[in-house]
């Protein structure tokens, strides 16, 4: 896919998650959009009390992990170390293959997100599937007003139900394009502000708030302009972009595919148990064809014995459409070895619900 593009007064922000734990090289410039703190350890020990200065690009050493807390940047002049660390959120980085060097052309930047940076039919999807039972068990999730209000009898207490439909170059390991109208599309991470609104119809607003539970937080406001947006930004012609119906609408046909099949069935007949990675890849091939496991990520949380299962990535490639081809759709994408920086856990326990 065509790269985008960065000068060095121009901040994008762009990151990318990923699946090991040690500290990762990397190259090309940070960029500054506060006076944060640069230790010489990641959260403290500061000789000479030094700080970046916003909006000045500083050349990048690495990070602490994958996906990270802290980039390690180069500080020019700073006592006993010019290595120093930041956390993430203090700016952007801009890899060494995206920058633009004196004398070359800029390329496209600076388009109105209607798709002028994307090379034509370049961009696959991800298909975020919760096991919403799983991620209300999770810090992130048991506050939220979906989890709160969960039930037994509740449709996601025994379905999947969608986190987001991601476009997605699976072609290479980056998470990309996200923030497609707000400008040119950039990396995502990390996440911008959600909408206040967007124009769903009544019908479209109803069954998604159903497949979508995340919609009483307003799960849907983020994934919308983060990655709704995007969605068919590389078709050309009458095809190209998608409306907040069309895109939720054929999100929603794939999960209902997915609930339909012998993956869902697997997982409603093992609540409270635990499943292997190989029963769910098993399962997928079974429903959607052999090497359909190969193509899907599962993610899982917590330690040990108590690891559970909470979602799962489905890389998906081709026009999704309503109904969608899903077995078709699995089978064009390529294997997560090529396409994804994450790995399947071993496997988790299944969340049941059990508040009536």
């Amino acid at each position: 896919m065509k790269r985008l593009f960065f000068f060095l007064a121009v901040a994008i922000s762009l990151g990318w998650p990923g699946a090991a734990s040690a500290q990762v090289p990397l190259k090309g410039y940070f960029i500054a959009f506060a006076d944060c703190e640069a230790n010489k350890k990641k959260d403290s020990d500061n000789p000479g009390n030094v700080r970046l200065e916003a909006l000045r690009a500083y050349a990048m050493l690495g990070r602490n992990s994958t996906p990270g807390t802290h980039y390690q940047v180069r500080v020019p002049g700073a006592p006993e170390t010019e290595a120093r660390w930041v956390p993430m959120g203090c700016g952007a980085y801009a890899p060494q293959e995206f920058l633009v060097l004196a004398g070359q052309p800029p390329g496209n930047g600076g388009s109105d997100g209607n798709g002028d940076d994307l090379e034509p039919d370049s961009i696959e999807f991800v298909l975020a599937a919760s096991w919403q039972p799983a991620f209300c068990a999770t810090g992130a999730g048991q506050n939220k007003t979906e989890c709160q209000t969960q039930t037994a009898n509740r449709p996601d207490a025994t379905q999947f139900s969608i986190h987001g439909l991601w476009p997605d170059d699976l072609d290479d390991k980056q998470i990309f394009p996200c923030y497609c109208n707000r400008g040119s599309p950039v990396g995502c991470g990390p996440s911008q502000a959600r909408d206040t609104s967007i124009a769903l119809s009544g019908e479209v607003l109803a069954e998604l708030t159903v497949l979508m539970p995340g919609v009483q937080s307003d799960l849907h406001l983020h994934e919308w302009p983060k990655h709704g947006s995007c969605y068919e930004d590389d078709k050309t012609g009458e095809d190209n972009g998608a409306s907040p119906d069309e895109y939720f609408r054929e999100a929603m046909s794939i999960l209902k595919q997915l609930n339909a099949s012998p993956v869902r069935a697997l997982f409603a007949d093992n609540l409270g148990e635990v499943l292997m990675r190989q029963q769910v890849e098993a399962a997928f091939d079974e429903a959607f064809g052999e090497g359909a496991g190969d193509r899907v990520v599962i993610r899982c949380s917590g330690p040990g014995n108590n690891r559970i299962i909470t979602e799962l990535w489905i890389g998906l490639k081709g026009d999704i459409g309503d109904p969608a081809d899903l077995a078709g759709l699995i089978q064009a994408a390529p294997t997560t070895d090529v396409s994804s920086t994450q790995t399947s856990c071993a496997g988790g326990k299944v969340v049941e619900v059990t508040a009536s």
